[in-house]
C-alpha cells in the first residue's frame, strides 16, 4: 500500500493527485501543481512551452484547462481514497496474511478461506459478510434486550450485602490483632520486668561475692607483698661483714617475719559460694508451664473467620506467666539467700525460708488453676 500510495503521489505538492494532467512526456501532476508553474512563467514569452518538473521536456499548452485529463490516473487515486478510509482488513491468526472475509454460521466466527477447507469447518455453513452483519445485527439487539432485562438490582443488592460483609470480618481480624498485639506486647514488657529484676538480683549477688571476698583477698595481697619485701631485703644483707649492721637488719627482718606470721589465714570452708553460683542453672526454667504458650490455638486458613473463633485464653496464660515470675523470684531468691547464709546471715534465712514456704503454696494454687479446665 505504501508502494501504491508514492505512485499516486504528485511530485510537485507530494499529495494524491487532484484532477491529474498529462503532458506530452507521459508524466502526470494535478492541475494547481501546473497553473503554479505557468503563473511563475507568466513575464516571459506568452505561450511558452512548459517543461516537465521531472524530464525537462517541452509540452507545448494553452493553459492548464487544455492540458489532458489523466482519466485513469483519477479513476485510481478515487478508489485508493475510498479504500483508505476503511478500517484496515483483519488477517487470520492462523494463515498468515489471509483475510477474515467469510462467516462461519455454525461457530459463529470469521474465518478466512483456508480455514474454510479444513476438516474443523467441515460441513458447516457459511455466509457473505453483508448477510452475516444483518443476521448478527439482530441477535445483537435480541442480546441486548436482554442484557438490559438481566437482574441488575439483585446483583447489586448480592454485592452490597459481600462488601459489607467483607468489611466487617476485616474490622474483626483487626479487632483480634490488636486484641492479640496487646497482650503479647504486655506479657513480653512483663518479662522484661521479670529479666531485670533477676539480673538486678544477680548483681546483689555479685556484691555479695564481692564483699565476702575482697577483704580477705585484699589482706592476703598486702601479706604477699610484704613477703616479697622481707625476701628482698634479706637478700640485700645476707651478705653484709659488719656485726652491727647487719644485727640492726636482722632486727628489722626478724619484725617483718613476725607480722607476716601473725597475719591470719581466712577460712575457705566459711565462704564456699562459688559452687553455689555455678549451681544457678537456667536450663531448669524449661520445665516452666510458659514454654506452652507456643500451643495457643489460631484461627486455620480453611475455616471461615468469626472473631473470637480461635481466642486466645489470657486469663489461663497470664496464670502461666504468673506461675513463671514467682517460679523464677524463688528460685533466685533462694540462691541469694543460700549466699547471704553463708556470710552469716543464719537469722535473715530463717525469716525468709519461710517466705518462701508459704510462696510455694501459693504456685501450687496457681498451678491448679492453670491445669484446671477452662
Amino acid at each position: 500500500m505504501e508502494q501504491l500510495e508514492e505512485e499516486l503521489t504528485c511530485p510537485i505538492c507530494c499529495c494524491l493527485f487532484e484532477d491529474p494532467r498529462v503532458l506530452l512526456c507521459s508524466h502526470s501532476f494535478c492541475k494547481k501543481c501546473l497553473e503554479g508553474l505557468l503563473e511563475g512563467n507568466r513575464g516571459l514569452a506568452f505561450r511558452t512551452p512548459l517543461k516537465c518538473p521531472t524530464c525537462r521536456k517541452e509540452t507545448p499548452h494553452n493553459g492548464a484547462n487544455s492540458m489532458q485529463i489523466n482519466y485513469s490516473l483519477r479513476g485510481i487515486v478515487d478508489k485508493y481514497s475510498k479504500i483508505r478510509q476503511f478500517p484496515k482488513m483483519s488477517v487470520c491468526k492462523q494463515h498468515c496474511g489471509q483475510p477474515l472475509n467469510i462467516f462461519c454460521a455454525t461457530d459463529l466466527k470469521l474465518i478466512c478461506g483456508f480455514c474454510a477447507t479444513t476438516d474443523e469447518h467441515r460441513g458447516h455453513r457459511f455466509s457473505s459478510l453483508e448477510d452475516a452483519f444483518k443476521r448478527e445485527k439482530e441477535s445483537f439487539e435480541e442480546l441486548q434486550r436482554g442484557v438490559e432485562s438481566w437482574q441488575s438490582a439483585d446483583i447489586l443488592s448480592c454485592l452490597e450485602t459481600l462488601q459489607a460483609g467483607k468489611k466487617k470480618a476485616l474490622q474483626s481480624v483487626s479487632r483480634d490483632a490488636e486484641k492479640v498485639t496487646d497482650y503479647f506486647d504486655k506479657l513480653i514488657s512483663t518479662i522484661e520486668c521479670k529479666k531485670n529484676e533477676i539480673l538486678s538480683d544477680l548483681e546483689t549477688l555479685k556484691l555479695v561475692v564481692m564483699q565476702a571476698y575482697d577483704p580477705d583477698i585484699t589482706r592476703l595481697s598486702a601479706a604477699l607483698e610484704e613477703q616479697e619485701r622481707a625476701l628482698s631485703m634479706a637478700e640485700s644483707f645476707k651478705s653484709i661483714t659488719d656485726p652491727l649492721c647487719f644485727l640492726q637488719q636482722m632486727q628489722e627482718f626478724r619484725a617483718k617475719f613476725r607480722v607476716l606470721r601473725e597475719t591470719p589465714l581466712p577460712s575457705c570452708k566459711d565462704m564456699d559460694i562459688g559452687p553455689l553460683v555455678r549451681n544457678f542453672d537456667v536450663k531448669k526454667w524449661d520445665s516452666l508451664r510458659l514454654k506452652e504458650v507456643d500451643k495457643i490455638s489460631v484461627p486455620h486458613e480453611k475455616v471461615s473467620y468469626k472473631s473470637g473463633c480461635a481466642r486466645v485464653t489470657a486469663p489461663k496464660l497470664m496464670a502461666l506467666f504468673l506461675l513463671l515470675s514467682v517460679a523464677l523470684g524463688l528460685s533466685l531468691s533462694t540462691h541469694i539467700l543460700t549466699a547471704s547464709a553463708q556470710l552469716r546471715s543464719e537469722p535473715l534465712l530463717s525469716a525468709v525460708t519461710s517466705q518462701l514456704s508459704q510462696g510455694a503454696v501459693f504456685v501450687h494454687g496457681w498451678k491448679a488453676f492453670v491445669e484446671a479446665p477452662d
